[in-house]
């Protein structure tokens, strides 16, 4: 089983998704939970983390079943014309990505250690680890005398 990606319409993402599965056909949409704001109500909603495509997994490419689908318009290719062939590793280090696995090497983190912010605003500020959790990172900053959280993947040890 291969996966491959395919366009999809102005916001068919889900549905695209939801046919291919009436269908029998695994398939992905990277997606993550935020908070839209309206002038009358907030309301947690998910979107697409990456718009405008869906990831499904076939044997070999059936151009019928996507074309069947009235909620994409086209498959991605490759460089080479043919369609693009996207690895397992790929799709499973996104979906772990998108559920707040962290993927760098930093789990080696201990609270009390000395680090550097390597991205953001505070780049190159040395600080020390207050606390951490699953992918956040409590960092205070004795130079300005604040604390901040961070990414995991926005420190390294100093």
């Amino acid at each position: 089983m291969s996966w491959f990606a395919a366009k999809t319409k102005n916001k068919g993402e889900f549905k695209a998704v939801d046919f291919f599965e009436s269908m029998g056909i695994n398939s992905y949409v990277p997606s993550y939970k935020t908070k839209k704001v309206w002038s009358d109500r907030i309301k947690n909603v998910t979107v697409p983390a990456i718009r405008g495509y869906v990831f499904f997994e076939l044997t070999k490419i059936n151009y019928q079943l996507i074309n069947i689908n009235p909620f994409t318009k086209n498959i991605v290719r490759g460089l080479n014309g043919m369609p693009a062939i996207i690895k397992e590793g790929e799709i499973n280090a996104l979906k772990r990505y998108l559920n707040g696995d962290y993927l760098g090497s930093n789990s080696d983190l201990i609270e009390g250690q000395k680090i550097k912010i390597n991205s953001g605003p505070f780049i190159f500020k040395k600080g020390t680890i207050d606390k951490i959790s699953c992918n956040k990172v409590v960092v205070k900053i004795e130079a300005i005398n604040m604390s901040l959280i961070l990414n995991k993947s926005s420190v390294i040890a100093a």
